[in-house]
């Protein structure tokens, strides 16, 4: 049944969140990783990675941002080929007010739920999303069927 549900939230919450997007104009693929980078810089495979995404799909979303002027690329002394990306003052300002958005739109509509329910359910789809993502990491390059 936990399963069977998550599909039709990740849809649902892809749908209002292409409704709330409009406005500012980014995309659902552009928001995580505006929203990864206002948090640190950092270069895009490590982005990638953090968000469990392919790096050249945010390859494409970061040269996407910066293009908009909402990401800046800075050297990384440690790879000459592998730059940082960080937020610029447009793009943390925009990330903000898209986050603020959605603060007001989660508490109009789930405000009856109590912090310690909120605290426990981030807590099951962390753990399901570290259980899956073990699972994908063991079944890598196999061909095999789960």
């Amino acid at each position: 049944m936990a399963i069977r549900l998550i599909r039709p939230v990740h849809l649902n919450v892809s749908r209002t969140m292409e409704k709330l997007l409009q406005g500012p104009g980014i995309s659902v693929a552009e928001r995580p990783v505006l929203e990864l980078l206002c948090e640190k810089p950092l270069t895009v495979p490590e982005a990638a990675r953090q968000l469990s995404m392919k790096r050249q799909f945010v390859q494409r979303i970061a040269t996407g941002l910066v293009s908009k002027g909402l990401v800046e690329k800075t050297p990384n002394p440690e790879h000459r080929r592998a730059h940082f990306c960080a937020p610029a003052a447009a793009g943390r300002d925009l990330f903000g007010a898209i986050h603020r958005r959605e603060l007001e739109m989660l508490h109009a509509m789930l405000g009856d739920i109590n912090e310690t329910d909120v605290v426990v359910a981030l807590r099951v789809m962390m753990r399901v999303d570290s259980a899956f993502e073990s699972l994908v990491e063991a079944n890598d390059g196999r061909e095999e069927k789960l």
